[in-house]
């Protein structure tokens, strides 16, 4: 039976579904199926009896399952045969039952404010299903090794006790073994963990500044304001009396936003599920000032190859105009170089000095790179300076990032900007191992400031005849 997109038992099983995927327990409430391409429900093959392999055939699947149910191409059916049996089909092919699923009768309890909840099947026993391997050469007869036994892996009991982070205010932590990233599956504990660790690194860039998060939830557009209206109703859960704030002008009106000035209130927000910590360019007490400037290098590829080109080519020009710079990942596709300003001019001096930097940049390798917003940039590296304004946020250096990988935004030296570099390999476990080895490249980043009206108007004299 067809289950179309627009009713509410297909919103249901979405609402169920997407709500599970972070969820620790959710092998429990929803049980997969794998069946070969043609193939029908009758020989669907189990991901729970598929011997050694089940936790990575369950993680492909589940993805499968989302990404079918947001796919126009897609379309869910419920199993007129085997009740409680989901699967799908494309328009392609009317024949093949893929990615067949089912739900717990747990997920009842669990979701029981829901429509049109869907059928719900009892837990039967999953035959065991050993993958085919190559065949391999057979070894001379001789003495047989004897077979290892298999390992027993013991249930290991759920932690309930509060983590102790010698904090000053108390605070309790919630929901610690949520499963928050899955490669490596991270918990909340361990993200937890993370911040705490990495506290007196991170906090150097949100001390008093206008704060920006993006929660667990959220894997794409811009992160928000951290202001009590985003984040609290006051009415029904006040927020503790010694969270720090600082009223900030917009336009006519006055918004009250957080500030993350020590550990307490950064393992607070992320209690409160921000993963991703951003924040702007500028001090509240110089607030139109901004004490960096960035310019930010990005293209569509993963892989980072061309940015990486491109970076170096501007390595080479601010070393040329005698300026120091700091480099680092942003966890996805781009990578940020860092000036440090004086905090002594305004936004719109240093976003005109970095805009002249990028038309420098522009100049030396025209062929791979673009200003973004412009016709010609397909395929090619963009030069993005837009980020240089009052009220942008950008990712904080040693922050991770919503998704299903635990990256962290990363500070590199110059010399790493090589072959070698992939953002994937820097996690909450590489960056304190990094960082007991080699100490931080950003250590020294406010230690040499540049004045961004001198600086401009050094530009300006020197190679405004350039454009």
């Amino acid at each position: 039976m067809l289950i179309r997109k627009n009713t509410k038992a297909f919103k249901t099983i979405l609402e169920i579904v997407t709500a599970c995927q972070s969820r620790s327990d959710r092998e429990k409430l929803i049980r997969l199926y794998i069946t070969r391409a043609g193939h029908t429900l009758e020989d669907r093959i189990s991901i729970e009896g598929i011997q050694d392999d089940a936790q990575v055939f369950y993680e492909m699947n589940y993805q499968t399952v989302l990404t079918y149910l947001n796919s126009s191409n897609h379309q869910l059916h419920h199993s007129d045969d085997i009740p409680g049996i989901y699967f799908f089909r494309s328009t392609s092919n009317k024949v093949w039952d893929e990615a067949p699923f089912e739900f717990d009768e747990a997920v009842k309890k669990e979701f029981t404010s829901l429509p049109e909840l869907p059928v719900l099947r009892k837990k039967g026993k999953a035959e065991k299903f050993v993958l085919p391997v190559a065949k391999i050469k057979t070894e001379p007869k001789g003495k047989k090794e004897k077979t290892p036994p298999p390992k027993i892996v013991k249930a290991v009991e759920e932690d309930t006790k509060q983590p102790n982070y010698k904090l000053k205010h108390t605070l309790q932590f919630t929901d610690l073994d949520k499963v928050l990233f899955r490669q490596p599956k991270l918990s909340k504990k361990d993200v937890l963990d993370y911040y705490n660790k990495i506290a007196d690194y991170i906090l150097p860039y949100l001390k008093d500044r206008i704060l920006f998060g993006r929660f667990q939830s959220d894997r794409g557009g811009a992160s928000i304001e951290m202001n009590t209206g985003e984040l609290f109703d006051d009415k029904s859960s006040p927020r503790p009396g010694w969270i720090q704030t600082s009223t900030v002008s917009k336009g006519k009106a006055q918004k009250e936003m957080f500030l993350c000035n020590d550990r307490d209130h950064l393992l607070f927000y992320a209690e409160m599920g921000c993963l991703e910590f951003d924040s702007g360019l500028s001090r509240m007490k110089s607030i139109d000032a901004p004490d960096y400037l960035v310019i930010a290098i990005d293209s569509n590829d993963p892989e980072l190859e061309k940015v990486k080109d491109v970076a170096l080519a501007a390595k080479e020009i601010l070393t040329g105009l005698q300026l120091p710079s700091f480099v680092k990942t942003d966890g996805m596709s781009a990578l940020h170089i860092y000036i440090p300003l004086d905090a002594k001019s305004k936004f719109d001096k240093s976003k005109n000095v970095v805009e002249y930097i990028c038309k420098l940049i522009r100049l030396k390798i025209p062929t791979v790179t673009a200003m973004e917003g412009t016709d010609d940039d397909y395929g090619k590296v963009y030069l993005n300076f837009s980020l240089n304004e009052k009220g942008r946020a950008l990712i904080a250096p040693y922050s991770l990032l919503p998704g299903q990988s635990a990256i962290v935004a990363t500070p590199l030296s110059w010399e790493e900007i090589n072959d070698k570099l992939r953002p994937e390999d820097f996690n909450p476990e590489t960056i304190i191992q990094r960082l007991k080895k080699g100490g931080d490249p950003f250590e020294d980043l406010f230690k040499k400031k540049v004045n961004a009206d001198a600086l401009l108007g050094r530009l300006e004299e020197n190679y405004s005849f350039l454009f």
